[in-house]
């Protein structure tokens, strides 16, 4: 895949003072590989969704859930923080660009960073990192991207409002990659490790014995 390029931007006052302050955890996928909610999974005795939540609640003013529906809600309701927003797939069925769709749709910012719901490993040190991009390059480009060594981690990215239509249009067409996004639109390549030196905010749990750690 070809590297994004990062573009300057025209507002440079934009570029500089604008904060980023909403996030969104997708949870909408059914966990087949791992045979059950991954967002309900524990580590330490706490679910995964509780943990990235609270994280998140210490650095954004905004924090979503995107779930595939109401009964999912339902189960969701009795492990979040009252300041956690639940929303629902407008899309069902459209899978995590889907909950990009659904959460870009509600924000009440300009942008959202967003988290797979089986990534309680994030550390503070990534969202700052994340935020402090964002202050400086937000205003050029429609997504922050990190890049591993292994390619893009699109699901653990911050993607601009004004992308919502691009979304759109590609579910339209079936086509459900987020990667596509990316593709689509001017995102900016961010170092995976510049953001997360232990990378540990991107290790993702799949399957059983991934749980071992």
């Amino acid at each position: 895949m070809r590297a994004p390029t990062i573009r300057p931007s025209n507002n440079y006052f934009f570029m500089e003072m604008s904060e980023l302050d909403s996030a969104a955890v997708l949870c909408g996928g059914r966990g087949r590989r791992m045979g059950s909610d991954k967002g309900l999974l524990l580590m330490d005795d706490r679910p995964f969704i509780e943990i990235i939540t609270v994280k998140l609640l210490g650095h954004f003013s905004e924090v979503l859930v995107v779930l595939r529906d109401t009964q999912q809600a339902r189960a969701y309701r009795g492990v979040l923080d009252d300041r956690v927003r639940i929303l629902t797939d407008e899309l069902p069925g459209t899978g995590p660009l889907g909950g990009i769709y659904t959460a870009l749709g509600s924000i009440s910012g300009d942008a959202a960073l967003f988290l797979p719901c089986d990534a309680p490993l994030v550390t503070d040190e990534f969202l700052l990192n994340v935020k402090e991009c964002f202050r400086r390059l937000g205003g050029s480009c429609d997504a922050l991207v990190p890049w591993g060594d292994d390619g893009p981690e699109p699901l653990h990215a911050v993607y601009s409002a004004r992308v919502r239509g691009t979304v759109e249009a590609l579910l339209s067409r079936n086509k459900r990659k987020v990667g596509t996004l990316i593709e689509s639109i001017n995102s900016c390549r961010i170092a995976a490790i510049s953001l997360d030196p232990t990378l540990q905010s991107f290790r993702n749990f799949n399957r059983p014995e991934d749980l071992r750690i």
